[in-house]
């Protein structure tokens, strides 16, 4: 007769040659990019439990299994977004003038993904805790990508707080200036306490 001591552990089986942990892993990503293309066509409001579920082409279930709300989700695909959209700076390059290089780059990826750029920049209410350290974590990437020879933390604030008020404004104006129109625009903030 088998020892009851102790209770069967529920082995954790593979499908597909995968690790539940990698099909767990695997499901989240899905979950926090169907956010991101949601958010973009729809904005925050129409970004729905059940709108990301159908996008990801996953049930509730395996969204609570990752998430406990909508608003950590939302955590989740602001840093996305933001790696995306700052990706693109380091791809800009301009041998003569980096800072310029890194504008360019910064206001074409936003120019190239409207949708994102609205709603991570424009619509998001990023007064949580949690928030508010992703937004962080994005003023230190964009203090790094702009070479800010600033080194004040409320002159680096003004800095970094400028080049994405002028990009939030160029926004909700559909886009109205050219990229290079609006780099123009926003390279003297760049240069302050150089």
């Amino acid at each position: 007769m088998p020892s009851m001591s102790k209770p069967m552990e529920k082995q954790k089986r593979r499908y597909s040659g995968q690790s539940f942990a990698d099909r767990q892993s695997d499901r989240r990503a899905r979950l926090v990019r169907a956010t991101l293309e949601v958010a973009g066509r729809f904005g925050l409001e129409g970004t729905s439990v059940a709108a990301i579920c159908a996008e990801a082409g996953l049930t509730a279930r395996y969204f609570y299994e990752s998430f406990p709300n909508r608003d950590a989700i939302f955590v989740e695909a602001y840093r996305l977004a933001q790696e995306e959209l700052l990706s693109n700076i380091g791809n800009a390059k301009d041998r003569g003038d980096p800072v310029r290089g890194a504008l360019t780059g910064f206001y074409t990826a936003l120019y190239t993904h409207p949708g994102l750029a609205r709603v991570f920049l424009v619509d998001l209410n990023d007064h949580g805790a949690d928030m508010k350290a992703v937004s962080e974590e994005g003023v230190k990437k964009l203090t790094k990508a702009f070479a800010l020879k600033a080194r004040h933390p409320l002159l680096i604030a003004g800095i970094i707080g400028a080049v994405v008020d002028v990009a939030k404004r160029w926004i909700e104006s559909e886009f109205a200036e050219p990229v290079e129109k609006v780099v123009e625009i926003a390279l003297p903030f760049t240069r302050v306490g150089a």
